[in-house]
């Protein structure tokens, strides 16, 4: 059978993304973790990320100091930086949770008085997403450069704030959708680990559109560790559409 170089090069490439979450257990683009489907995951990642007060932030932590604030259950979160970032952190994680983490995506939110129908806020939150230049991933020794297994987006919209204390005052976004590049990691063994994660868009007509993340973990894997307080959300007045991580 005669093959020719293209479809060789892209055989290749699926059979190296194979061959490497088979070695440190990522999530298949279709597999579903406890229940879930990746692109739910997505929208509670960012519903995490809105769930403390901006001091405590994981997303805003240049160190990793704040990496287990609100963490709960079998999923943890990592965080990237809002816009362009680069970013290493440290950080401790108990034995047996999920990794999820965004490798670069976009969020869509609704505005002031906007009447922005749920189909729009996910076509605006792809936007960036089909302008992607460079994708790249790796786990201590394992790398993947294949974007095409981890781009989700959100099935349903979403309440931005669902995880937020709830009041009077409280702000409600929906709709709030998702689209971008994520990695569901399997457990990994106790241990260190590093986990590095860099992408940029090429969409200079749009907001965030040429946003680079570049961000590395050093991650230690432990038998257990003292959960935190879950901290409360202090809601602000929301006036951005997008936000980039």
């Amino acid at each position: 059978m005669k093959i020719s170089g293209r479809l060789f090069a892209v055989l290749i490439c699926i059979f190296t993304s194979h061959v490497f979450a088979e070695a440190v257990a990522i999530a298949d683009i279709n597999e579903k973790i406890l229940g879930k489907s990746l692109g739910e995951y997505g929208n509670q990642w960012w519903q995490w990320a809105s769930s403390m007060p901006a001091l405590e932030s994981p997303v805003k932590d240049k160190t990793g100091l704040k990496c287990n604030v609100n963490q709960n259950g079998q999923i943890w979160f990592l965080a990237g930086g809002y816009g362009s970032s680069k970013i290493t952190r440290t950080c401790s994680i108990p034995r047996d949770k999920y990794l999820f983490f965004p490798v670069i995506n976009m969020l869509y939110i609704p505005v002031g008085d906007a009447d922005l129908s749920c189909k729009q806020a996910k076509a605006l939150a792809a936007l960036n997403n089909d302008n992607l230049r460079s994708f790249v991933v790796s786990i201590d020794q394992h790398t993947i450069v294949n974007p095409a297994f981890h781009r989700y987006s959100s099935p349903d919209c979403f309440d931005l704030l669902s995880r937020a204390p709830k009041s009077p005052q409280s702000l409600r976004l929906y709709p709030s959708a998702t689209d971008g590049y994520w990695v569901m990691l399997k457990p990994l063994p106790v241990g260190q680990h590093t986990i590095k994660f860099k992408a940029e868009y090429h969409n200079p007509d749009e907001a965030y559109g040429m946003m680079v993340q570049d961000i590395e973990y050093q991650i230690e894997i432990v038998e257990s560790i003292k959960a935190p307080p879950q901290l409360k959300l202090i809601n602000e007045n929301k006036t951005s559409l997008d936000n980039g991580v």
